[in-house]
This record gives structure tokens, C-alpha cells and sequence, in this order.
């Protein structure tokens, strides 16, 4: 796909840098904010900017990677609004753990990014960098958008239904939800502490490893495993809504990987699966009731009526029921495990077809809804585009526990298509 205008001008050479060495540190974190100053007026991928300097690193692995990080997380010394006008102005004096992480590997933050409201579905004002009348995704909209206009190599996201993998769909970029609690959420705000998820969106699933690996300390690479890839191809209950090019994307998708001698082998999920998104439903509406509860009879007036439906929907709801759509879940989590044997991963739909238009939200998460309720891990790749001209993608879900080797499956098959 060629680049958006977003990402030629991003990528040009900064004219203010002084000679030296433009793969230095300091060069990189230079043009990531210089980029970010140019086009966050148009973008508005970016909450606030990073006002401190970049200071190098050498010894660490991660220096001058720069970052966006989603404005859910906590950062010390930058405002964090959670995307709400009730903490416009807060500003903490500790890192969310995942961000400390992050900064003791050396990566510097060069801004918050963009979420809905407590990454629920009152949208930002982020655009989407193919296309300004189009939405980037759900909550880790800004997140995406940067990644897409080239601003950041690398953005945190959160996922609760689909933000992650939705909006790396929507922008044309790699993204990665690893298995529930791989990675710590402590110091970012929750919405549905069951299903929320910590997450990334990059330039490619490479860096998205490589920063993964370093980030949970894994001893050493994990094995690419032994003899040919098997993919499951599951279309799920939303196939009849995806658009046509979706659709084709994801059987051009077979055929190019059987053609690279991975087997890929048609087989939906037993028809139990097909509870996973009321269940999801349930156990959401039921744990953000009793969080945003207090908000909203403090703050009544300046909380949004997706969290207030939202709230309404989960206090409707009894106790047994919450409890008892917990016990489907695990259920249905140790089905799916059973239903991964001989299988590495399953392909899928990330999403339902190109971003729509903003005016009619943040798009379906449908096809993601399943995966995050069972806590398996998801990755997001672009492939192809639609009758719009705007990015299409495929979604491959891993087994539960085993991020790294679904990650070293998804770069293998990102090199192949870039090798198209």
C-alpha cells in the first residue's frame, strides 16, 4: 500500500537536526517528536506531548525507541484523563508499571495517546490517517493513528473487546494482545478488570516481539517451532456481516499461505462459541457498573451516555448471572484449548471490513470479542485494502500462555508478505 500523506510527511528529514548520525538515539526520538509537533494538529492522535528531553541510554536495549503511550495508562509528570473531562488536568506522580517498564529499558515516551472515554466507546477526536472522515478503531485510537502516520514505531494499547486488534486493522499496522495478565495493568485505569487486557501497536510484529520479548524478560528466543505451520480457518458468526473485501482478504490469505506450504484447514468452532459474545456482554456491563457507579453520581454530569447505558445495563443484571457467565467462560476457555490440538494458531477476521465513517463510530469488535473473552493471545497484520482504498487485515489467534510462539508465527508469515 503507499504511503498516506501522514507518513511522507512524517518521515521527511527533520530540517532543524543537526548533522551527525541519523541512526542515532538520538536522531530517532528527534524526528518522532519533531513529526509528532507537525502532525498532531491534523491528526489528533496525541492527549499532550513529552516537554522533557531525551536523554540516551546506551547500555539499555530499548534506547530511543520512542513511544506513545494510550492515555489510560498512568505516566509520572504527564497528564492522564483516562479520555474524561472529570481529570482533565491530572498529572501522576508514578508510572503505570507496563510504562516503567518500558522507560527502564530505555524507550522514551514521546506523548499520551488518544482513547475513548475510560476506553469505552465516546470517541476522540483522533482521525484516521488514511482517510480524516474516518474512525482509526476503538479505545487505542491515538495509539494506532500515530503508529499508521508514522509518528511513533510503537504505541501501548489496552483491549477489552477489540481495541487493539481493531484499530491495527483499521490503520493499516501490526498489532498484539498477549494472553490475559501477560503483561501488568496495575496504575492503568480499568473498565472490566476480567476481560481488560495490556497490549501493543507497532510497525511490525517484528519490533512488537523483540519489545515483548524484552518486556517479560524471556530467558532466551523462543523456538520457531518443528515442521510445517498449522492454521486453523474459523469465519466465525460474523462472516455474513464482513464486506466482500474483507471477506476476500482473508481467502486470498489462504491461498497465499498454502502456496508458502502452510497448512491451513477450514473448521468452525463448535456452536457453543457462538454464546461468547453475550457472555462477554454480561461480564463487562457487570464489573463497569460497580466501577463507574460512584463516578457517575459524583460526576453525573460529565459522564457520557455510552457509560451511562453502560452502568445501566450491568446494574439490570443479577449477581447469578455475572457469576454464571464466568463459569461459561472458563468452560468455553478449556474447549478452545482442546479445539487448538494440532493446530498452531486460527485465522480470522480482524474486523468486519474498512473503518467506517466517524459519524457512525468506533467500528464492530465483534470478531475480536471471543478471543479476548478466553484470554488467548491475538495478533493483527495488514493485508490488502478496500473498495475505499483503506486498510483491510487478518487476525491470528495463539494458544493461551504461548505469546512468544504465536508472535514468531506472525512474523514469519508478516516476512512473507512483504516478500509478495
Amino acid at each position: 500500500m503507499d504511503k498516506t500523506p501522514y507518513e511522507i510527511a512524517c518521515t521527511a528529514a527533520d530540517p532543524g537536526s543537526p548533522d551527525g548520525d541519523v541512526h542515532s538515539p538520538e536522531h530517532r526520538v528527534r524526528l518522532s517528536r519533531h513529526a509528532a509537533a507537525r502532525v498532531n494538529p491534523r491528526l489528533m492522535a496525541f492527549t499532550v506531548l513529552n516537554p522533557e528531553p531525551f536523554r540516551s541510554q546506551p547500555r539499555l536495549p530499548l534506547d530511543g525507541l520512542a513511544v506513545g503511550v494510550k492515555d489510560l495508562y498512568d505516566t509520572a509528570g504527564l497528564e492522564t484523563s483516562y479520555g474524561s473531562p472529570i481529570y482533565k488536568g491530572r498529572v501522576p506522580d508514578k508510572d503505570a508499571r507496563l510504562v516503567q517498564r518500558l522507560r527502564e529499558l530505555g524507550a522514551y515516551v514521546v506523548g499520551k495517546t488518544v482513547t475513548t472515554e475510560f476506553a469505552w466507546r465516546q470517541a476522540g477526536p483522533t482521525v484516521n490517517p488514511y482517510g480524516a472522515d474516518r474512525t482509526p478503531g476503538g479505545s487505542s485510537s491515538g495509539s494506532a493513528a500515530a503508529v499508521a502516520a508514522g509518528i511513533v514505531p510503537l504505541a501501548l494499547g489496552t483491549q477489552t473487546f477489540g481495541s487493539i486488534v481493531r484499530p491495527a486493522a483499521f490503520c493499516g499496522v501490526a498489532g498484539f494482545k498477549p494472553s490475559y495478565g501477560a503483561l501488568p495493568l496495575e496504575g492503568a485505569q480499568p473498565l472490566s478488570p476480567s476481560l481488560d487486557h495490556a497490549g501493543y501497536l507497532g510497525r511490525s510484529l517484528g519490533l512488537i516481539r523483540d519489545v515483548h520479548r524484552l518486556v517479560v524478560d524471556a530467558p532466551s528466543p523462543a523456538p520457531d517451532g518443528e515442521g510445517t505451520p498449522r492454521l486453523r480457518l474459523v469465519r466465525g458468526p460474523w462472516w455474513q456481516a464482513a464486506t466482500p473485501a474483507q471477506k476476500q482478504v482473508l481467502t486470498d490469505a489462504v491461498e497465499f499461505l498454502r502456496a508458502r506450504s502452510i497448512t491451513v484447514t477450514e473448521a468452525e468452532l463448535p456452536e457453543a462459541f457462538g454464546r461468547c459474545q453475550l457472555l462477554a456482554e454480561t461480564i463487562l456491563c457487570h464489573e463497569a457498573a460497580e466501577i463507574y457507579r460512584p463516578l457517575i453520581d459524583r460526576h453525573g454530569d460529565l459522564v457520557s451516555d455510552h457509560i451511562k447505558d453502560l452502568v445501566q445495563k450491568g446494574e439490570a443484571l443479577s449477581g447469578a448471572a455475572y457469576r454464571q457467565a464466568l463459569s461459561e467462560r472458563d468452560e468455553l476457555a478449556g474447549l478452545l484449548a482442546n479445539e487448538m490440538d494440532g493446530f498452531d494458531a486460527i485465522l480470522t477476521l480482524p474486523a468486519l471490513g474498512e473503518a467506517p465513517p466517524r459519524s457512525e463510530g468506533t467500528g464492530n469488535p465483534g470478531p475480536c470479542v471471543p478471543w479476548t473473552l478466553m484470554g488467548v493471545p491475538c495478533a493483527a497484520l495488514p493485508s490488502g485494502q478496500g473498495q475505499q482504498g483503506l486498510p483491510l487485515g487478518i487476525q491470528l489467534v495463539g494458544r493461551k500462555g504461548k505469546d512468544l510462539e504465536l508472535l514468531n508465527l506472525g512474523v514469519a508469515v508478516e516476512a512473507a508478505y512483504q516478500m509478495r
